[in-house]
């Protein structure tokens, strides 16, 4: 590497910078303390998601199924597995829909893992308008679970 080469971090998408428009001046970047979590606080759903999906092997899917796939990668990560149901179109190109509580913590935290309708591909996702009827069920079933 060069020794004038300096790295920079990039926080978010990027833009070129013929794409601002003209007097637009890019986003600043945050400081890192400003970037810190507080000790104990929660970490962003998008960061609990992408270690799910790191978590998360096609090949064990393929060997063991879905459901139990996406229940151990649910566990690496300390999360809970709740349950898995057909898509039936709640999400497009979609064949099954897990549901997992990252958190139990502020009335809980669910994310979402998408088996295609190929049964190629995975990928978590968070709740949109779809699927938010599989979030609230999932609060229902942990509120359940809690008073075993």
């Amino acid at each position: 590497m060069a020794a004038d080469a300096r790295t920079m971090p990039v926080y978010g998408p990027t833009r070129p910078a013929s794409m601002l428009s003209a007097g637009e001046m890019p986003a600043p970047v945050p400081d890192s303390h400003e970037l810190a979590r507080k000790p104990g606080s929660p970490a962003p759903l998008a960061l609990d998601l992408v270690e799910l999906d790191l978590a998360l092997d096609l090949s064990d899917i393929a060997d063991r199924g879905f459901a139990d796939a996406v229940g151990d990668a649910a566990k690496v990560i300390g999360g809970e597995f709740l349950f898995d149901l057909p898509a039936s179109g709640l999400v497009e190109d979609a064949q099954r829909i897990a549901v997992v509580c990252l958190s139990r913590q502020n009335g809980g935290r669910f994310g979402l893992v998408l088996l295609s309708a190929g049964g190629d591909r995975v990928e978590t996702a968070e709740a949109d308008a779809a699927t938010a009827g599989l979030v609230q069920f999932a609060r229902a079933f942990v509120a359940v679970l809690e008073k075993l």
